[in-house]
């Protein structure tokens, strides 16, 4: 159960982070896409999550030896159950 003072305490705390500060994010529901500013602060912010995203998931595949720092792939020998002379069948 949360009482007032600890969601005070919560909101307070939120609104002293510098990022709350720095990013107001534009949701889905309240971008004017008519209106080509705030389509342009919407379009950059969708594309910086983007780009976090894809950072993350390109430190995931070299942190697990699949890719380079290049991002060309580092293993290239299929499993063994994927080989043609694989005895591994699909059901159906």
């Amino acid at each position: 159960m949360v009482t007032l003072d600890q969601a005070g305490l919560a909101l307070r705390f939120a609104a002293e982070t510098p990022m709350a500060h720095e990013t107001k994010e534009i949701g889905w529901d309240a971008v004017d896409l008519q209106d080509p500013e705030q389509r342009a602060r919407f379009t950059e912010q969708e594309l910086e999550k983007a780009r976090v995203r894809r950072r993350k998931v390109v430190a995931d595949l070299q942190r697990q030896g699949l890719i380079d720092s290049q991002g060309r792939r580092i293993k290239k020998e299929m499993p063994p159950d994927m080989l043609p002379d694989s005895k591994c069948t699909l059901p159906g």
